[in-house]
């Protein structure tokens, strides 16, 4: 490989070699998802449905207080970067992987419902995994269903409580009463760290609030009508993403004496952004070298009798190729870069 080419492949290394900032300044902030109605399209003729298919259904979350629920709520994000081709023998070429994964058992209990609608939750944290790792080591690998893990710093945080305030619609709208034991895993260690960013507010509210369901005025819906939100993903300097994550009423079921709304969500790239990345909306231009490609997509059941989420997922990739062809006169394959993002998001109520 000629001197010029490795000069201009160590030149894109620098720019993207820390493209990835996915932290908590991608978790929704309270009230950060925008509500957008959407048009429905002209029904065609057909034949007459039966009078329980076009009944209207109520998607909104109807706590009481004393209700107990226990919910497994899973989140996990994967990293990659690598270089394909006559890259240089240089430690930036290397290839790069990270994953996060936090999967955590937690109890909920309603304290208060005002006449809107606004709950108020205590939170209990029965359980906790979760594992930080990259291509070749593994900082965190924790299960409080160890015995070997009892000394861990993230064990503090078993039978720890917090506060969630929320609204028909799922909007968490504040976080509070923090643990304590935040305080004590300020250790300095990765357990440590780890078990403090799995409480901060802004991860709490994604966690809890990331199935988003229809605004007042949109919460009465049939079978095949939808409603709609704006999410934004941030990628350090490849700029954001935004998407209108579009829920459609798929059908209503009946299962062991209860109905079940069958939602899905197929989301489509938008150019509106959530409120807190406005700002960086005209900061940051994705070089137009890159091809990008990303796919978003989810889906879940609401128990419509009592009002509550019965389990919900979404699962997000991105990716972004490009090609360093050589310059005019020089010959050989093309140095290319492959770089990929994903999040998987799953709650689930057990019992």
């Amino acid at each position: 490989m000629t001197t010029k080419c490795i000069f201009r492949c160590v030149i894109v290394a620098g720019i993207f070699c820390g493209m990835f900032v996915w932290g908590c300044e991608q978790q929704a902030k309270p009230g950060g998802a925008e509500a957008k109605p959407l048009a429905q399209a002209p029904a065609q003729a057909k034949a007459p449905a039966p009078a329980q298919a076009k009944a209207q259904v109520k998607i909104a979350l109807r706590p009481t207080v004393g209700e107990l629920a226990t919910y497994k709520m899973i989140t996990q994000v994967r990293r990659t970067t690598k270089w394909q081709g006559p890259v240089p023998d240089k430690a930036v070429f290397d290839e790069n992987f990270n994953e996060e994964r936090v999967e955590m058992v937690v109890t909920q209990r309603i304290r208060s419902v005002d006449p809107n609608g606004i709950a108020i939750a205590l939170v209990t944290i029965d359980g906790v995994k979760c594992r930080y790792s990259n291509k070749s080591t593994t900082s965190v690998d924790f299960d409080s269903s160890r015995r070997s893990d009892a000394n861990n710093p993230i064990m503090k945080l078993i039978g720890q409580t917090y506060l969630i305030e929320f609204s028909p619609w799922n909007n968490i709208s504040a976080v509070d009463d923090l643990p304590p034991a935040m305080i004590k895993m300020k250790d300095g260690t990765p357990s440590g760290q780890a078990g403090i960013s799995i409480l901060y507010p802004e991860t709490i509210m994604e966690r809890h609030g990331t199935m988003q369901l229809p605004q007042p005025g949109q919460e009465m819906l049939k079978p095949g009508e939808k409603w709609g939100r704006i999410k934004t993903f941030a990628f350090g300097k490849m700029g954001i993403k935004s998407y209108e994550k579009v829920c459609t009423l798929k059908e209503i079921r009946d299962a062991e004496g209860r109905k079940i709304a069958v939602i899905d969500m197929n989301a489509i790239p938008s150019s509106e952004v959530e409120p807190k990345y406005r700002s960086q909306q005209a900061e940051v231009d994705v070089p137009k070298m890159f091809d990008t490609n990303d796919s978003y997509t989810g889906g879940g059941e609401f128990d419509l009798k009592a009002g509550r989420i019965e389990n919900y997922h979404e699962d997000f990739e991105a990716s972004w190729i490009v090609a360093l062809p050589a310059k005019p006169g020089e010959t050989g394959e093309p140095v290319v870069l492959k770089m990929s993002a994903a999040r998987v998001y799953s709650i689930e109520r057990v019992k």
